[in-house]
């Protein structure tokens, strides 16, 4: 079903922050197809080491450090990319190579362990959702990462809410932003199950979450807007269901060719390689103006290890105000979509 079009006051306000926010630039240098590939290259290379320097150092699962970037590299691979294909199969295997493994992984708690005690506990854990997308998106999966793919929606479909939603318990934009944007993640992880085979019940509460998702009359995010696209894209809809939200998007873009994640922010690497992805998604090619434009920012404003500067909105403790400390987790998760925005625009011959 789509949905209708609402401009809110928060589209309002972000259309014009474009003239409030004084110094951005009104253009950057035109980037070539080789420097777009180079660029995407770089990202590949920051992500794998950073990834792969994430888990021997924490040694626990992430949906930045881990989840996003394994889809970004998959799909960097579908259109072309090198990869290093032994870090993406080793690290697969490590977090879902069967149910011993997403316990050790922290993906699901050990029955052998105490209860988590804190309200979040009673939850959906994203992240395991977040790997359920990004495992979907790999070649092929082994019958113990098909298992423990099987076993996260049975989770997700046990703690799923009557009214089609699911309870939302930590704010931690933009990663958990919302308790609709979280519901996009869990969605996405239940499409990835609901093939041919899949039970009744299984439909069923696809098509209550999609219900919930479109009725849903919480204050919308330039990352609900991308979710509407990218849920009607990955479900098959036709282009012509996904018109009014691209349009929302469209008018959102800045003067510097970028999308910023609300009204307050400057344009960043995710909120504008998310939407240039879903744009891709949707039939946007890289020659077409606005598209061409944000590809320029993203080339201007990578930097040399291959990421993007980011700034965080939110403590670890969820107030707002921008005080974590630790900035891997927001430059990964950037680094991430602007990589599979890049790669799906352009692809390496």
């Amino acid at each position: 079903m789509a949905r209708p079009l609402r401009i809110s006051a928060f589209f309002l306000t972000l259309c014009l922050a474009p003239l409030a926010l004084a110094g951005e630039p009104a253009s950057v240098p035109s980037a070539t197809p080789r420097q777009v590939q180079q660029s995407v290259e770089r990202a590949i290379g920051f992500m794998q080491t950073e990834s792969t320097a994430w888990l021997k150092s924490r040694n626990c699962f992430t949906c930045h450090h881990l989840a996003m970037p394994l889809w970004a590299i998959s799909e960097a691979e579908r259109q072309g990319y090198t990869i290093d294909k032994a870090f993406v199969a080793e690290t697969t295997e490590a977090m879902i190579g069967g149910p011993d493994k997403l316990m050790t992984s922290k993906l699901f708690n050990d029955p052998a362990d105490p209860p988590d005690p804190r309200p979040i506990g009673k939850g959906v854990r994203t992240g395991t959702a977040f790997m359920a997308v990004a495992a979907r998106s790999l070649p092929s999966l082994s019958e113990g990462q098909k298992q423990s793919l099987r076993r996260i929606a049975d989770e997700i479909l046990k703690k799923q809410r009557n009214d089609g939603g699911w309870d939302f318990f930590l704010s931690r934009p933009p990663i958990n932003e919302s308790e609709t944007t979280d519901a996009a993640w869990l969605i996405m992880a239940l499409q990835g199950e609901t093939g041919p085979d899949a039970t009744e019940s299984q439909r069923t509460a696809l098509a209550k979450a999609n219900a919930w998702l479109a009725d849903t009359k919480l204050p919308k995010t330039l990352q609900d807007q991308v979710f509407t696209v990218l849920l009607a894209a990955r479900a098959g809809k036709p282009r012509e269901e996904m018109d009014a939200t691209i349009r929302e998007l469209l008018a959102l873009q800045r003067a510097d060719g970028g999308w910023s994640q609300n009204a307050d922010t400057a344009s960043d690497a995710y909120a504008t390689g998310q939407t240039l992805y879903v744009l891709a998604l949707a039939g946007f090619t890289a020659d077409q103006p606005e598209i061409k434009r944000s590809i320029d920012f993203l080339i201007a404003t990578q930097k040399p290890d291959g990421s993007w500067p980011m700034t965080s909105r939110s403590s670890p403790d969820g107030k707002t105000g921008g005080s974590a400390k630790l900035l891997t987790p927001i430059t990964c998760a950037a680094s991430a979509w602007a990589t599979l925005g890049l790669a799906r625009l352009v692809p390496k011959e």
